[in-house]
């Protein structure tokens, strides 16, 4: 817990927050404050995938058509401690494919991690120097499947040492974006908790992004989980920015989803903030229609604090530093990245 929500919860009388007295929230980091929804293109994007190269089954060439054949207009191939990419020589996948390529791989000499938009980073067993080493290159970075490296205790809380783990490597690496939420349908369901857990140390100041890939080997694997990037042209630098600004969403299927995908996760259509009301308006869609109400949650330290498409932030707990939404359908669910709060 972060020092501003420990002030939060001292300031309460008689089992009442100030906001009964007349204190409010303020909305303070919004990643989709510069989105124009009327405007911006949705691109589909995999930020977690194997081939050949490092266990997978596909060939690159193979692996990008079966991406575009699912929709897909922005790919990492991150082969294990290997950069597998189209050479100078070969073909553009932009102009072949319709996808554009993001230069990456998976460290995996320790705790996995994506390096992204690196071009020569020096590997090291020690997760720390990694990352700084990530930086120095001018990269992105993004925890792969935490879950695979903690187990939930008592209650499913995430443990102490855990936590502390985790909030030294995002206190002293500004460029680990953040972790994956979603790996392959959710593998690792605890990893949401630690989402959650990180979200209340850090924000609003210092935000922890969240993403969902296929970590894909083999195509049954492909369009289970995706980050859909809000982009105003397709290009290394637009994927760059709104990845660092978290100006995307991302969507996970639902596990029981056969193969032939009949129903697709929610698609935000618009989100609105309304600075003199105090409110939060999120529209979505699935399967080409708006969703009602009932569709919608508001969740902030791992628990519900609203239900509906519009969220009145200006009646929560001066305590909270975040809230995020999660917005369900038969084909999965949508999750937006979180939005920062503190007292007004």
């Amino acid at each position: 817990m972060n020092s501003r929500n420990k002030i939060g919860l001292a300031i309460v009388f008689a089992g009442m927050s100030l906001s009964v007295f007349g204190g409010h929230l303020k909305l303070v980091s919004n990643p989709y404050a510069g989105v124009d929804w009327d405007s911006v293109t949705q691109h589909k994007a995999n930020l977690h995938t194997h081939t050949v190269a490092s266990g997978g089954h596909l060939f690159l060439r193979q692996a990008y058509e079966e991406y575009a054949r699912n929709g897909y207009t922005v790919l990492a191939v991150t082969d294990h401690n290997l950069c597998t990419e189209w050479g100078t020589s070969d073909i553009d996948p932009l102009k072949e494919f319709g996808i554009l390529q993001v230069k990456g791989q998976e460290f995996s000499d320790s705790q996995h991690v994506s390096g992204l938009f690196v071009h020569r980073v020096k590997h090291t067993k020690n997760i720390q120097n990694l990352l700084k080493n990530v930086g120095h290159d001018e990269g992105l970075a993004i925890l792969n499947h935490p879950g695979r490296y903690w187990i939930p205790g008592v209650n499913g809380m995430v443990p102490p040492d855990t936590l502390t783990r985790y909030r030294s490597l995002f206190s002293e690496n500004p460029c680990l974006l953040g972790l994956e939420v979603i790996n392959a349908n959710s593998f690792f369901k605890h990893d949401i908790d630690l989402w959650d857990s990180l979200l209340g140390v850090f924000m609003p100041e210092r935000p922890v992004w969240g993403f969902a890939n296929d970590d894909m080997h083999k195509a049954s694997q492909i369009a289970k989980g995706w980050e859909v990037l809000l982009l105003d042209a397709l290009n290394e630098k637009e994927v760059r920015s709104v990845m660092t600004t978290g100006s995307y969403y991302f969507s996970a299927r639902s596990p029981t989803m056969s193969q032939r995908f009949e129903h697709e996760p929610p698609v935000i259509i618009s989100l609105a903030h309304d600075s003199t009301a105090r409110t939060l308006h999120v529209t979505a869609a699935a399967d080409g229609e708006v969703l009602g109400s009932g569709h919608y949650r508001w969740l902030a330290e791992g628990r519900t604090i609203g239900e509906g498409s519009v969220l009145d932030y200006g009646k929560l707990e001066l305590s909270l530093c975040y809230v995020r939404a999660e917005i369900s359908s038969q084909g999965g669910t949508t999750y937006t990245n979180p939005f920062g709060f503190m007292p007004d």
